[in-house]
């Protein structure tokens, strides 16, 4: 597997980056007329986020985020080259936000299965920006060699999810940007915001990590846009006004992060990830994984 990815990513890497992603937005057509993996549950999703929308209008929707995210793998794919050559030009970062994120000592960086997250500390660390991104651990051990091998750059680490809480705060006392994305459904270890009008469970790390480090956290999306470039900006979570009680707070700190994250899904629903199973579990009863 490990040879194989490699062999892919050279061979993207040799391509004009036009025409790998113009390959990417095929093979994400393929995908959702051949293989639609997880299509039932992306579109439950789209039930639940657009009840006012008809058949068609999820479809296009939904069709769209295949082809998105298949030029988002190519991307990825691509990343050594990007690296490589420290290319400024494919993602756009504000000015504003270079310099927000120069003027802190480290802190917390928390976005969403959106846009084209894995390139969001790999150009970081371009602008000399150093980001520690926590990463769910591969079933298949040579594809997550592979991928960490992807991400990591120069100031740009991968922290294992099992690495535990001491490691991922030391990082931010050591000045690092800790990176969460942090909007799959977190059971009964998170807490509860609603997202869509519907429940949903928030992981508490972001908001337990600002509470022990009281560091900034720090709201980021890299969203490709029409001429085929990502913007990534970031802004600082508004944490003014929060419960004195720890509890309360996360509660409060985890829903001000997901209405952004909704009106971040409303401007760009294609690029969001809709093959979770977001929402209560008895949500999706009779609804088959693939």
């Amino acid at each position: 597997m490990y040879f194989t990815l490699s062999f892919l990513s050279k061979f993207f890497q040799f391509l004009p980056r036009k025409l790998a992603l113009a390959l990417g937005r095929y093979l994400g057509s393929f995908i959702y007329y051949v293989y639609p993996r997880r299509k039932s549950i992306a579109m439950k999703n789209l039930e639940i986020a657009f009840p006012e929308y008809d058949i068609k209008k999820k479809m296009a929707i939904l069709k769209s985020s295949y082809r998105h995210y298949g030029m988002v793998l190519i991307d990825f794919l691509r990343l050594p080259k990007v690296k490589r050559e420290k290319d400024k030009i494919v993602v756009n970062i504000p000015v504003k936000s270079i310099e927000l994120m120069k003027s802190k000592s480290g802190g917390i960086i928390l976005t969403g299965h959106m846009g084209n997250w894995e390139y969001i500390g790999p150009m970081l660390s371009i602008h000399n920006i150093k980001s520690a991104g926590v990463a769910l651990i591969q079933k298949n051990r040579q594809s997550d060699r592979f991928f960490n091998e992807l991400r990591i750059s120069e100031n740009m680490k991968v922290i294992p999810i099992d690495s535990g809480s001491k490691v991922m705060i030391q990082h931010i006392k050591d000045g690092y940007y800790l990176g969460l994305i942090s909007d799959q459904n977190a059971g009964r270890k998170g807490t509860e915001a609603l997202f869509f009008n519907n429940p949903v469970s928030v992981p508490k790390g972001a908001a337990a990590f600002h509470l022990k480090t009281n560091t900034p956290i720090l709201l980021g999306f890299c969203i490709l846009c029409k001429d085929l470039h990502y913007k990534l900006s970031f802004h600082e979570l508004d944490l003014k006004g929060l419960p004195k009680i720890s509890d309360d707070a996360i509660v409060e700190i985890n829903q001000r992060f997901t209405k952004v994250l909704e009106e971040t899904v409303r401007e760009y629903p294609e690029q969001y990830f809709w093959f979770h199973r977001k929402w209560n579990r008895e949500m999706y009863k009779g609804i088959s994984r693939y």
